[in-house]
């Protein structure tokens, strides 16, 4: 019987689409594949996922890799938190979860900076009971580590425990450790899901 139900933040709760982002700058193509790479592919972003850099850090070593796009660099990284929009299908699928029984938490990998922006930019954290945010912990996932940290810091049972992501690698690696999963792909079919785990 599920007790605990897991929610990962970007693109299940909030919109991350690097490429959205970029099409609303007058770049070319080929200047905004460059773009993509070069800051949201960059070692650099799992660092900053990790906590091992900080936003300065990471935008001065972004730059030094690619001089060229100084400029660019500069001028995507200063509003990017905005993608981070609300799923409000997902947010209306939480807010049903909230009324039930259940403990609701966050496992996410996300940049200090960016989750400052967006815990006060909306306010459906209230319902989680807990939230583990990798930049706070130093760790990311799929490691291994951090869901045993969330197990273990939250008293999670893992047969008692639903993990939401939208990534087949972080699934996996908490299917490994016992925790029953969905890889969400819509807010439609999670509540499909959600249906089937939880009438159990």
């Amino acid at each position: 019987m599920i007790k605990s139900i897991v929610f990962d933040l970007g693109n299940v709760l909030l919109d991350f689409d690097p490429e959205s982002y970029l099409a609303d700058f007058s770049y070319d193509e080929e200047k905004k594949m460059e773009l993509k790479k070069a800051v949201f592919a960059s070692p650099e972003w799992l660092q900053l996922d990790r906590g091992s850099l900080d936003f300065k850090e990471a935008k001065e070593k972004m730059i030094k890799r690619r001089p060229q796009l100084a400029l660019e660099i500069e001028n995507i990284l200063a509003g990017w938190e905005e993608m981070l929009k609300l799923k409000e299908e997902s947010l209306f699928i939480l807010e049903d979860l909230a009324k039930k029984d259940y403990k609701l938490y966050v496992l996410s990998n996300f940049h200090q900076k960016a989750f400052d922006y967006v815990s006060k930019k909306y306010d459906f954290f209230k319902h989680f009971e807990r939230l583990l945010i990798s930049s706070q912990v130093g760790m990311i996932k799929p490691e291994k580590e951090i869901y045993n940290y969330l197990l273990t810091e939250f008293q999670l049972n893992p047969e008692e425990t639903l993990f939401i992501d939208d990534t087949l690698a972080n699934i996996e690696a908490a299917r490994r450790e016992g925790i029953k999963v969905i890889h969400f792909q819509t807010a439609e079919r999670l509540k499909e899901e959600l249906n089937f785990y939880l009438e159990k």
